[in-house]
């Protein structure tokens, strides 16, 4: 697979118009998951929920229900087990977590592997994140090497990138523009793969040859975040809230969805402009 510069250049163009503030707005208003973590940290505080959503994202793939629900559960769980004793309580209540929400229920064991090796070589991380969660905005690159170095994973594997942009979620407060700017990867799953591919920002045979090789397309999007300035974690929440329509919908009805979508905190005719460089034919 190669990348098709030329339509980076067009995305980039078109999500620079769109803009980073209408990208935070997108993200409070129409993205599930950041209310969820929103929400458990109202309740527990911003310091135990990312230290919850740094664990949990590690875990988060081949699900067996949708990213939203996944989230919600997540929430409702920690929630109302309340504020953790010790690192022992914490540790204990992400295992009851994947024991116990039925969208782990593929690959339970590895799942709890890999929760038992982040709480055991990331007890610093986690400790400090608790403590001073404000370094997630401080040093979220450094924070991504060392969650990577936890868990023996390259820092551009899809649930580790994703690790730190949920923390993001646990520590931003409702209608504060603080962006992340960092260099982080855009965690690749089936949806940001889907526009990937619909968008033609690189030549491959499909979406799931995206998902089996994601480092060009993770290139492109790097690209794409340098040209739009839209730093990589705001831009994923854009392609994520609107990749679903690419996938399940024909092209035509797809591009009037997502530019549906984009209108709710841009103007139309700048949202038209971006559905139109991110569905340019059908998702396979």
């Amino acid at each position: 697979m190669k990348v098709n510069w030329e339509n980076v250049e067009g995305v980039a163009t078109s999500l620079k118009a769109f803009g980073l503030r209408n990208a935070l707005l997108l993200e409070e208003r129409l993205d599930p998951q950041f209310s969820a973590i929103n929400a458990l940290s109202s309740r527990i505080g911003k310091g135990y929920s990312a230290a919850y959503a740094l664990a949990v994202s590690l875990i988060s793939y081949k699900l067996a229900m949708k990213g939203e629900d996944w989230w919600a559960c997540f929430s409702s769980f920690f929630s109302e087990k309340g504020v953790p004793k010790g690192y022992e309580e914490l540790f204990n209540n992400v295992v009851n977590f994947v024991n116990s929400c039925r969208g782990s229920i593929i690959g339970r064991e590895k799942k709890l592997k890999r929760v038992r090796l982040f709480f055991a070589n990331g007890k610093e991380i986690v400790l400090e994140v608790i403590k001073r969660p404000e370094t997630i905005l401080e040093s979220p690159s450094s924070l991504l090497k060392r969650v990577a170095r936890s868990v023996n994973s390259s820092e551009w594997r899809k649930t580790v990138t994703f690790s730190i942009k949920m923390a993001y979620y646990a520590i931003k407060e409702r209608g504060e523009m603080k962006p992340l700017y960092a260099e982080i990867p855009i965690p690749m799953d089936s949806r940001i793969s889907c526009i990937t591919y619909t968008s033609a920002l690189v030549d491959s045979k499909g979406y799931k040859e995206i998902v089996s090789n994601p480092r060009p397309a993770i290139e492109a999007w790097k690209a794409v975040s340098k040209g739009s300035g839209i730093p990589p974690v705001h831009l994923d929440t854009l392609l994520w809230v609107t990749g679903w329509a690419p996938r399940d919908l024909s092209p035509d009805a797809a591009k009037e969805r997502v530019a549906g979508v984009l209108s709710r905190v841009s103007k139309r005719e700048v949202a038209i402009s971006v559905a139109k460089c991110l569905v340019k034919r059908p998702c396979k």
